[in-house]
């Protein structure tokens, strides 16, 4: 029935398409492609199915010259998206093809607007997926429109999917074997390249250059994307051999490299050949399975590539040289993605990859960076000639020699701005290395890092001259230091291939004290020095750090001290993040850390932050940082002794925090501490309290979701005082009442199990767990807490304790009586705090704006802090009151008795509805009818 309600439905919609100077919303329209595209609605599965959807799109298309654009464009995409199947195709477009074909005309009007464009290329594209969409194509000739649309000015998604459709159908072509009409198009194609004169011309203006780069740019386009298409070139194939064998299209683009100047189009170009270059070696032996390839067969891919650096090294074009040799690392690694052939050379024991020639050539410029300044000391310029002959070992005589070109144009030309150049397309290329090449790459960062280190390896400070810094060379560290950041991160770099990967600390670690550094830079830097951390600092070295003081390690606490307390944000919440990472560590495999921890009061200071700072995120960090101070007695003393009243403190952020992630931060703490701390039983039963009211009140559901976390928590720790262990009652406990040891036969569980339950009952858990579970829950919240508390009803029905409990006289017998006695408590708002907070807030900002000391600036914040932890009188009381609380009984009984799972089924089927298409239909056909009864101002 709902069916057919929905096929009325979507007939009044197409009604009311065609009406005259109707305007369809763009936001429904999108809303109802997506429906239709996806193909998950039941509704749009069942009418796709049958004939309707086609026969009403056919009549539809009746209208099209009459209607809004808006309806155009809907119009066209619902097309597009039924055409996909070949049965609603043959239905369609014997009936509608000219008006379709005539439609394909009219896009190449300069004045047709460019979302019909985009429409009718959907069109295009859905239908080249199938035979018969291909048989109209050609018989329509449609594909020739979409190729001298290629040649009008539009936007670049249009070029995009121009060039996208022309590689699917001139693969399309090629696997059904149409060797004629493959030849035909790609000689029209090739038009657009071969028809210029580039052999007899002996110069060009700029006009004239100009002027053919734009009419062989659409064919370049379309090229590199036949090229590039999954790599169908790894096969022998009509399409490759016919551009390279028949039209020798290599000629033609060499010619054009020799003639063009113009560095986009060159480097089209040069792109194109490679992968040409490459389309040829498969040709004669494709890349399938077992397929071995000798030193011979890479002949003419290493020599095509020097001949093009050379040619870019006579142009002085350095930048070219670089976009060139990155778009072939991307163009190898996209074919050979973990492993690829080796190049045996005249010397048996070199074994040369062919998938480093091009990165070799392209990190020239990093060690020029490196080795043509003065100030290196001798061992510094061992270790880099020793990188560089392990470079040349891994490169054939033509990478060589391109990589000596590359060094003398780097050295003669703008070095700084090639360098900036180089280590910018390097964040581009961080994610097409494999672990090989990113250890090759990292080593080459690193000698670039330790010429920005203001200490050499002797442990002495370098001339004043490194503290020259000009803009460019900033903005290269910050590059670099993103790269390596992405590489030790996402990479496995290992000593035994970077050896150079033990000493990245103590070079990021003494960067951090040059002066001037941009945010951007210290951020990713603190970053990197966190990771070195936790990844690559060995347990055995904790002794060292006891032994060595004064040692970069040994100075992180004061690092971390002074960033905490930085003017920008972002550097205090970095530096937070570091804090977390050395206080999770000196845990169990660090203890050392513990003494820098304790010795720059970074734990007392993480909290003060988590109280006053003004941005959440800073906050969320912080107090993070004092949820794991709670697995250290000392921290914790420590933090108390400064905060007697921590544990009020973080119920204030719990109950008024403004910002949801801050609430939900500090109820993490406190089921931290809750586990990690003895807590005084006042203090737990205040605690009970407010986790009763974040979890029924708080409007942010990670809150709730983290409080929920809390009640579990706290019935296993119940559960565990009374003997249990991983779900389970041993056959013996020791008992702490009677101080002897107890025999947990069935009736002492199940008298444990009761007193258990009683406990839940008198702090409100069960009540937690009954009001959520009632109908008024959102769908997420009722989830969790099914989840939650059938963890706790199974434990009880494994030992039949729900099947003794019968009510007691004056308990609630129902869910809606207890929803009664829930009682919002009375705000109480103290305007006199606010207004000293604010007097002090101002005080602060006068003090900063007349410190000119980044030191000053320091104490400036610090005394800030102090002034915001300053005693206040909190109100504690919690949002709601329980007047009464639910029973074991009506726990039980409730969770017994109820199928929750159909009722969460229900809400979700419901939240779906409201973005079903049935919904949208709804929303559509009623938006703009004419009700005088409905207020304007009506929503849902």
């Amino acid at each position: 029935m709902d069916f057919l309600r929905a096929q009325n439905k979507t007939k009044l919609l197409f009604e009311k398409l065609v009406e005259p100077n109707y305007v369809l919303n763009s936001y429904y329209a999108d809303g109802l492609i997506n429906k239709i595209s996806q193909c998950t609605d039941p509704d749009i599965l069942f009418m796709c199915r049958g004939p309707l959807i086609s026969d009403l799109v056919a009549e539809s298309l009746n209208y099209i010259d009459n209607v809004h654009n808006t309806v155009k464009v809907f119009l066209i995409r619902v097309l597009a998206h039924v055409s996909q199947k070949e049965l609603h195709f043959a239905k369609i477009f014997p009936k509608q093809g000219e008006r379709i074909r005539a439609g394909f005309e009219e896009v190449c009007s300069p004045k047709v607007n460019p979302s019909i464009r985009v429409a009718y290329m959907e069109v295009a594209l859905s239908i080249v997926k199938h035979n018969s969409g291909m048989s109209w194509l050609l018989q329509s000739g449609v594909w020739k429109e979409i190729l001298n649309l290629s040649n009008e000015k539009s936007t670049v998604f249009v070029e995009r999917q121009i060039c996208k459709f022309m590689a699917e159908f001139l693969w399309k072509l090629n696997d059904l074997d149409d060797v004629a009409n493959v030849r035909l198009i790609t000689g029209i194609l090739l038009q657009g390249i071969s028809k210029h004169d580039l052999i007899n011309v002996q110069s060009l203006t700029d006009e004239q250059e100009d002027e053919i780069c734009e009419s062989m740019r659409p064919s370049l386009d379309i090229l590199l994307a036949v090229a590039s298409k999954d790599n169908r070139i790894q096969t022998a194939s009509h399409l490759m051999s016919i551009l390279i064998k028949e039209y020798k299209i290599n000629s033609y683009l060499y010619v054009a490299t020799e003639r063009i100047r113009r560095d986009d189009t060159t480097l089209s170009i040069v792109k194109l050949l490679f992968w040409l270059t490459l389309a040829k070696l498969f040709l004669a032996k494709p890349l399938v399975p077992g397929a071995q390839y000798l030193h011979e067969d890479f002949l003419e891919v290493a020599a095509a590539n020097f001949n093009m650096i050379q040619n870019f090294v006579q142009r002085r074009s350095a930048t070219l040289i670089l976009d060139y040799c990155a778009a072939c690392c991307i163009i190898w690694n996209s074919i050979w993605k973990v492993e690829d052939p080796e190049m045996v050379c005249d010397n048996p024991e070199r074994q040369i990859k062919m998938r480093n020639q091009t990165l070799i050539v392209f990190i020239v410029p990093i060690l020029v960076f490196v080795t043509y300044r003065k100030t290196s000391t001798v061992l510094h310029k061992e270790r880099v000639s020793d990188y560089i002959d392990r470079i040349l070992e891994q490169s054939c005589e033509h990478t060589a020699r391109a990589a000596y070109a590359m060094r003398d144009l780097t050295s003669e030309s703008d070095t700084m701005s090639i360098i900036l150049h180089s280590v910018k397309k390097l964040v581009n290329l961080k994610e097409h290395f494999n672990d090989a090449q990113a250890n090759f790459v990292f080593q080459a960062l690193f000698h670039l890092l330790q010429e920005y280190n203001p200490i050499d390896v002797y442990g002495e400070f370098k001339s004043e001259e490194i503290f020259e810094e000009t803009e460019e060379k900033n903005l290269v560290m910050t590059y670099v230091m993103d790269s390596v950041l992405a590489l030790v991160t996402h990479r496995n770099i290992h000593w035994h291939e970077s050896l150079e990967i033990v000493c990245l600390y103590n070079v990021v670690y003494n960067i951090l004290q040059r002066p001037n550094l941009s945010c951007k830079f210290v951020v990713v830097s603190l970053k990197v020095i966190g990771l070195t951390v936790k990844k690559f600092l060995q347990p055995n070295l904790s002794l060292l750090m006891e032994s060595k003081p004064g040692s970069a390690i040994d100075e992180l606490g004061k690092l971390i001290y002074m960033k905490m307390q930085d003017r920008n944000w972002e550097i205090r919440d970095t530096a937070l993040e570091l804090l977390l990472v050395c206080t999770e560590i000196s845990y169990i495999k660090f203890p050392s850390f513990q003494k820098q921890i304790l010795e720059n009061n970074l734990i007392n200071l993480s909290a003060t932050v988590a109280f006053n700072d003004y941005e959440a995120y800073v906050q969320v960090s912080a107090l993070k940082c004092v949820a794991l101070a709670s697995r250290v007695n000392a921290f914790w003393e420590q933090l108390t002794a400064e905060y007697p009243d921590m544990l009020e403190r973080l119920l204030t952020i719990l109950r008024d925090n403004h910002e949801g992630i801050v609430r939900k931060e500090a109820c993490n703490v406190l089921c931290d501490l809750y586990q990690n701390l003895k807590l005084t039983p006042t203090f737990k039963q205040t605690l009970y309290e407010h986790m009763v009211s974040a979890t029924l009140t708080d409007f942010h559901w990670e809150v709730q979701i983290s409080a929920l976390r809390f009640w579990k928590i706290v019935y296993q720790s119940l559960l565990n005082g009374q003997g249990m262990l991983d779900g389970n009652f041993p056959p013996v406990t020791f008992s702490r009442e009677s101080r002897k040891i107890v025999t947990l036969n069935e009736s002492e569980i199940h008298k444990r199990l009761l007193k258990t339950l009683d406990e839940l009952a008198a702090i409100g858990c069960l009540t937690v767990f009954v009001t959520l579970l009632s109908d008024d829950t959102e769908v997420e919240i009722m989830d969790a807490t099914l989840t939650t508390s059938l963890e706790l009803y199974e434990i009880l029905n494994k030992y039949k304790v729900p099947e003794s409990l019968v009510p007691r006289e004056g308990d609630v017998t129902s869910v809606e009586e207890l929803l009664c006695h829930i009682k919002q408590e009375k705000e109480i708002i103290d305007d006199t705090v606010n207004m000293d907070v604010g007097q002090n807030q101002e005080n602060v900002i006068e003090d900063i704006l007349n410190a000119d000391d980044v030191n000053l600036l320091a104490n400036i914040y610090e005394r800030h802090m102090s002034l915001q932890s300053e005693k206040k009188e909190t109100n504690l009381k919690p949002k709601v009151k329980l007047v009464k609380f639910a029973s074991p009984y009506l726990f039980t009984t409730f969770i017994k008795n109820t199928d929750f799972k159909q009722i969460i089924d229900e809400k979700r089927i419901w939240n779906d509805g409201i973005r079903s298409y049935a919904s949208l239909l709804d929303d559509v056909l009623g938006l703009y009818e004419d009700n005088r009864e409905a207020n304007s101002l009506d929503c849902y």
